[in-house]
């Protein structure tokens, strides 16, 4: 069989062919121009890019016939046998499995003979990185003082990794990684010499899977071609890809709109089951995320997004769903879940802890407001104090060292009234389920609690604001049936909450004025901004 699949039947074989790294064909093409050819090359960057291709350019524009010129003729019979590899002055070397101090004495030796037919002899080491410390010693000595006509050229995706001795003696080029649009224009030219026939979200679709990896992208279109033959639709590409479809994103936008956390799992787990990469699918949730607020910033949204794969009206209406705020923290969670999930075995269930995380963002709030309502809810608590109804003397509670107890403002039990314990068993539901809320009910008191209803007193109406919206009553409702198995009605007031028992006056004396005299420590300060805020702590 005479195939030969795309990246290598496509690679291209001058700088003018060369796509995406117009940086470092100027400097190159210059370079050799004014005959300022440098002795040694470190070219970086994600796979597929081009690093490999552009050394072996090199090597032919250095030694062509004609040349040096920074276009080859590629027809002189060093052109071929540098693009064949058979250049014997030409060597490639795998610098992962020529790792040892052994392999590059033994270049070392080579490197003091004169070339045999071409102009330089050129040494590429690819993934130069995997070098050992010993090996890149060995090399220190030569690199800085090579003889002449001998040029070095190395690749790595791991900059990091190499010595700065290394980077120091060699001209340092970083290859970016390929836009969507450079890919796609390049697939598009491939299928149209193949005759190949596939519609532009086709090409689109298969772009962004290749993620700047023009080899990534087109081992990614020799495999939809292998699934359909000549003729291709966006839906064999899903297919083949494990994308998920733009159906499925706007129907899970939707979904974040009512947030309703069941209901996307359930999406989710559906999208599994089909075999769909959810890697992918949090990708596209990503871009889909960003596309919503580039509607909502955008006097021209068409400008900023790929028409072939959305759809402005109704990215239009879902925005109007979100705030600025919420898109930016869901983009933020899905990007670290994105990463979390490619280096843990349970990326699915990672996927759906992100995914409830979606569902409790909320748009942040400007410290000015907050301190106005601050200072609102101060004016308001004195006429509140003499209004507030009085309430009923809390039950003791006896002391537990395994169980947390019912605070004391829990009412005496009623005519028709639960007993104390039906407020301890709240409080661990609230617990487990949503332990945030529970700050919430730390900061109020029980003024009644029976089989009709639940009466909570907030001594600052901020607290009160976030308590009172419709998704927390519902969800007091649910923890009272859970624990009581009554359906009841939630009643919210605000007034001045008793003070604990358990401190009496003179203790509160004896504990402020020993904290007189001394700075608050850091977690006094924290918590302090939690009463005053709400919210928990994130590490």
């Amino acid at each position: 069989m005479d195939f030969q699949v795309s990246a290598r039947k496509w690679r291209p074989q001058k700088f003018s062919q060369l796509i995406g790294q117009e940086h470092i064909v100027r400097t190159l093409s210059n370079a050799i121009e004014l005959e300022r050819i440098s002795h040694a090359f470190l070219f970086s960057g994600t796979r597929g890019v081009g690093k490999t291709t552009t050394a072996r350019i090199l090597a032919r524009v250095l030694n062509c016939e004609k040349g040096p010129t920074i276009e080859p003729c590629g027809t002189c019979s060093l052109c071929k046998e540098i693009t064949e590899g058979h250049c014997i002055d030409v060597q490639e070397i795998d610098g992962a499995s020529n790792n040892g101090v052994a392999e590059v004495r033994d270049l070392i030796d080579n490197v003091q003979y004169a070339t045999s037919s071409a102009r330089y002899k050129v040494y590429i080491i690819d993934e130069v990185h995997m070098l050992s410390k010993s090996a890149f010693n060995a090399l220190l000595k030569t690199l800085e003082e090579p003889p002449p006509r001998v040029i070095f050229i190395f690749a790595t995706t791991e900059l990091i990794k190499i010595p700065e001795t290394i980077l120091s003696r060699c001209q340092c080029f970083e290859f970016k990684p390929l836009s969507n649009a450079q890919i796609t224009k390049q697939l598009e030219l491939i299928c149209g010499q193949e005759e190949i026939e596939i519609d532009a979200k086709g090409l689109v679709e298969i772009s962004k899977v290749g993620a700047g990896s023009m080899r990534d992208a087109q081992s990614l279109l020799d495999q939809v071609i292998a699934y359909s033959g000549k003729k291709i639709d966006a839906d064999s590409v899903e297919s083949v890809l494990g994308i998920v479809g733009g159906t499925t994103l706007e129907l899970f936008a939707e979904l974040l709109i009512k947030r309703e956390p069941a209901e996307l799992i359930s999406l989710v787990q559906e999208v599994a089951n089909q075999g769909k990469d959810l890697g992918l699918f949090c990708r596209s949730m990503m871009e889909y995320l960003r596309n919503l607020l580039m509607v909502k910033v955008s006097r021209n949204p068409e400008s900023l997004l790929n028409t072939h794969t959305c759809d402005i009206n109704v990215l239009k209406k879902q925005a109007e769903g979100f705030h600025n705020d919420e898109l930016q923290q869901m983009f933020t969670i899905l990007s670290r879940a994105e990463t979390e999930m490619k280096r843990s075995s349970l990326s699915q269930m990672v996927f759906e802890m992100a995914i409830l995380r979606l569902t409790e963002t909320r748009p942040f709030k400007s410290i000015d407001d907050l301190i106005h309502k601050i200072n609102q809810a101060e004016v308001e608590v004195q006429p509140a104090r003499s209004a507030a109804p009085t309430p009923v003397a809390p039950v003791p509670q006896s002391n537990s060292s395994t169980t947390k107890s019912a605070p004391p403002s829990l009412a005496q039990p009623e005519n028709g009234s639960f007993d104390s314990a039906i407020w301890t068993k709240i409080r661990q539901e609230v617990s487990r389920k949503r332990p945030a809320f529970e700050h919430y009910l730390d900061k109020c008191q029980v003024l009644a609690l029976n089989e009709k209803e639940i009466q909570l007193m907030f001594s600052d109406s901020f607290t009160l604001e976030m308590v009172e919206s419709p998704e927390n009553i519902k969800f007091i409702k649910e923890m009272v049936k859970s624990a009581s198995g009554h359906e009841v009605q939630v009643v919210l007031k605000l007034g001045e909450a008793k003070p604990s028992p358990s401190i009496n006056t003179q203790e509160k004396k004896n504990l402020n004025d020993e904290s007189q005299g001394r700075q608050k420590t850091e977690s006094e300060i924290i918590q302090d901004a939690l009463d005053i805020f709400g919210g928990t702590v994130v590490k």
